[in-house]
């Protein structure tokens, strides 16, 4: 092969955003975003309001088991209809055992802890409105594993970064 092709070859593989992560298509491929290739399909759901829920492997099994990134998208007619979307998912936060917010960094996310069963956890949700969608974002990890945290944060704000919007 010639060198110039091969060094074109190799320079679009490493521009290529889609390199260690694994493409996602929701709401018949209106919505698509990447993950991160380690992040494992665990559920997802299809119909007006579709889930896909990651779990992403952490620095123990209890990281393991609890960290794991959920994409909900659902048609709305406008503008309002996302901000209802939005608010609703947002009232059924605060309704988790110990629920208390913490400082978000824009009016489209929503930050917090809770407990899921003994287990204090630490979310991270973010609101995107994309051609007649709304889309949640949603990150939770065990709030005291400052370690894996940094990773999962990573990770998860990467995929803010490439969702639609």
């Amino acid at each position: 092969m010639n060198r110039l092709p091969r060094l074109f070859l190799t320079a679009m593989l490493l521009a290529s955003p889609a390199v260690g992560a694994t493409d996602v298509s929701m709401m018949d491929g209106a919505i698509r975003f990447a993950v991160p290739d380690q992040w494992v399909p665990i559920m997802q759901s299809a119909g007006e309001k579709e889930t896909q829920v990651f779990q992403v492997p952490g620095a123990s099994a209890t990281d393991a088991t609890l960290a794991r990134v959920t994409v909900t998208a659902q048609k709305v007619p406008n503008l309002n209809g996302f901000q209802q979307f939005a608010g609703n998912l947002r009232s059924h936060a605060t309704s988790l055992t110990e629920y208390a917010p913490a400082k978000a960094s824009s009016p489209t996310e929503n930050v917090y802890t809770a407990k899921e069963g003994t287990v204090k956890l630490q979310y991270f949700e973010r609101y995107f409105y994309s051609d007649g969608y709304a889309i949640q974002l949603r990150c939770i990890r065990p709030a005291d594993d400052a370690r894996f945290g940094a990773t999962f944060d990573k990770g998860c704000a990467e995929v803010a970064a490439r969702m639609p919007s």
